[in-house]
Order: structure tokens, then C-alpha cells, then sequence
């Protein structure tokens, strides 16, 4: 205790023989006032602790008049009141000098290990960190640029030929930092779907001699693991994913092409993505048979003709065929009347009898 307490009497009285080092015009560091509030808040623990051990009471106090910001503030009473607020300020300020402690971490710690380190010609520092923007440095250059502009136009004034050859700015050196062996193997191509299936085991057969249906396996592209992934997951947490009504059509599409075997990794068609060995190229022939006339291109099915019936025409159309039905009734009711009738027939053969008589 005794030497310990020589010991900061000899630094106080080396800190009284140099005053330099207590000059304060530009505001006290942030180490200094973390040291100074310490030693402020432990000195007044102690005596607040052998206060209360003399039984002293904690309500009498003198605050100042002044704020606690004020640069020019009155100076606490004597009173164990005024040392238990003075500890609690230290204690708000401790706080908040570790909130800036953490934001100045690197600069503090820099500073320290640039002081630990035996300086050798002067200091250099490669810290990667360092390279940051320097918005002065462009003033600079602005000013610099003017001055070479000048010089220049002044040196062929004067008959000097200038240097016309355009040279780049230089720029600021950046460290190289090798990949490791983790990121190497995330920047690889991806292996192509021919070449996926030939990791499947060749004593199994392929789905399409099992199945039939044509096309590659249904996890060869990423769309279809994509889709299974979601079918997995709605399954598992017995939910249905909310998505677009297109992003809903389309994943419906896709999964109507997997379950006919169908290969989403080929292929762009007029409505998006095309599927070979889809639902439209199995069934294409059926789907074609059956297909609407479409600028006779088509001969259409059975129930053609009635789709036209349906349709509501024009009163020039109408017109037309109320036209050629009239017609038709014409010729019609024509051969019926050249056509004779049986009373005819019979009356023809009674005259030729009674003629034969």
C-alpha cells in the first residue's frame, strides 16, 4: 500500500515539473477521460462505502446551478450526498465511453501497435483497411491537373514541345488475397445434364425402357429438383405455397411434362418453357386430329359443323344462305310436280285398255 502510494505521489509530481503534457486546448483523449473517470468513480465508492460504514445518512447534498454539460461548472459539496451523484455521473460517462471505445477499437489498437513496434527507416504500414476513399486527394489532383495544364500550354508558347502521350492515373495498390480452396470449388461450371446421368448406376435400367415414355430422368435439371424440393416441403409442413397465378401455371406445366417424363432443361417455346417428351409430345398425333380448322390447315372433327351453327353470322351471311335455301325448295317442288302421280298412272292405263277394245 505504502509503495504503491510513493508511486503516484513521484508520477504526480513528474506530471506538476512537466506541464506539456496536461495541455487540454483541443479537448482531453478518450483514453485520459476513461483512466480519469475510473479513478473518480473508485475514490468515491470508497468513501461512500466508509460513510455508510460510519453511519452517516445519503440525503444531504449542494448540486450546482449549472448543467451537467456546462464547460464553466461549480465544482459538488463536501456532503456524502454529493459524492454518491458525483458516482453516478462517472458511471453514465464509464457507459458511454465504452459505446465510443468499441467504435474506435481499430484506430486505438493501430495507434498502440504502431508505438510497440521498433520503428526501422521511418513507419510503414500495409494494412489492407488503410485503402479507403480520400476525398482531399482529389482537390489535389484538380490543382495539380491545372498547374501540368498551365506549365504546358506555357512551355509550347514557348516553342517547347510537349509530351502528347496520354499515361493513365496510377492507382492505389490492392492486396492479393488467394482464394481458398472452398471458393475454387464454388466458381466451378456446373456439370451438364449428359453427363449427370452418367453418375446413375449403369446395372439399373433407364426409365424409359421401365415406363415408357421418352425423355431424360426427372432430377436431370435444376427446375425439376426445384420442384420437387417444393412438393417436399408443402408435404412435410402440410401447407401450400402461396406464388403467382402465371408462376402457378407454369409450375403446373412443368409438372405435368415430369410426370409424362418429360425434360425441362431443353428447349424455349412460344408460351415459355418447352418440355420435350411432354404432355404435348406424347399426345401430339391425338391433339392434332382433333384440332380446330385454323386457315385449312386442318380438316377438324365431327363437331365442326356445329361449332359453325353456333356461331352468330352477319346479316350479308344470312342473307345468303336464306338465299340458296329458297333456291332449294324451287328445284325441289319443280321435280316434284314433272313427277306423275298414281291416279295418272292408272288413268294412263285404263285408256290404253279401253282403246285395245
Amino acid at each position: 500500500m505504502t509503495k504503491s502510494l510513493s508511486a503516484a505521489r513521484a508520477a504526480l509530481q513528474s506530471i506538476k515539473r512537466d506541464q506539456q503534457t496536461l495541455e487540454v486546448q483541443n479537448g482531453i483523449s478518450l483514453l485520459s477521460l476513461k483512466h480519469y473517470m475510473l479513478v473518480s468513480y473508485l475514490q468515491s465508492l470508497v468513501l461512500v462505502t466508509a460513510q455508510r460504514v460510519l453511519g452517516n445518512t445519503l440525503t444531504t447534498h449542494s448540486p450546482p446551478d449549472q448543467h451537467f454539460s456546462t464547460k464553466d461548472r461549480d465544482l459538488r459539496g463536501n456532503h456524502l450526498g454529493d459524492l454518491l451523484d458525483s458516482m453516478i455521473e462517472n458511471r453514465i460517462v464509464l457507459d458511454k465511453t465504452e459505446v465510443l471505445e468499441s467504435k474506435m477499437r481499430y484506430q486505438i489498437t493501430k495507434l498502440v501497435r504502431i508505438t510497440d513496434t521498433p520503428t526501422q527507416g521511418g513507419i510503414t504500414t500495409d494494412d489492407p483497411l488503410a485503402f479507403k476513399p480520400n476525398p482531399m486527394s482529389l482537390l489535389q489532383n484538380h490543382s495539380t491537373f491545372s498547374q501540368e495544364g498551365t506549365t504546358q500550354n506555357t512551355d509550347v508558347g514557348n516553342g517547347i514541345d510537349g509530351d502528347t502521350i496520354y499515361r493513365p492515373p496510377r492507382l492505389a495498390p490492392m492486396p492479393y488475397v488467394e482464394r481458398s480452396k472452398t471458393q475454387t470449388r464454388q466458381r466451378r461450371p456446373p456439370v451438364p445434364s449428359a453427363l449427370a446421368n452418367l453418375a446413375a448406376d449403369p446395372s439399373q435400367p433407364f426409365l424409359e425402357t421401365t415406363s415408357g415414355l421418352g425423355g431424360a430422368p426427372a432430377l436431370a435439371s435444376g427446375r425439376a429438383q426445384y420442384l420437387k424440393k417444393l412438393k417436399d416441403f408443402e408435404e412435410d409442413n402440410f401447407t401450400r405455397l402461396v406464388m403467382k397465378k402465371n408462376d402457378a401455371k407454369q409450375r403446373a406445366r412443368d409438372e405435368e411434362a415430369l410426370a409424362l417424363g418429360g425434360d425441362l432443361s431443353t428447349g424455349f417455346g412460344p408460351r415459355g418453357r418447352q418440355a420435350a417428351g411432354g404432355f404435348d409430345d406424347e399426345f401430339s398425333e391425338v391433339l392434332r386430329s382433333v384440332s380446330r380448322v385454323n386457315g385449312g390447315r386442318s380438316q377438324g372433327d365431327g363437331y365442326e359443323e356445329l361449332r359453325k351453327r353456333g356461331k352468330k353470322t352477319d346479316a350479308f351471311e344470312r342473307s345468303r344462305t336464306k338465299r340458296n335455301a329458297e333456291e332449294r325448295d324451287d328445284d325441289q317442288a319443280s321435280e316434284r310436280r314433272s313427277k306423275r302421280s298414281r291416279f295418272e298412272l292408272e288413268t294412263k292405263v285404263a285408256k290404253k285398255k279401253v282403246s285395245k277394245r
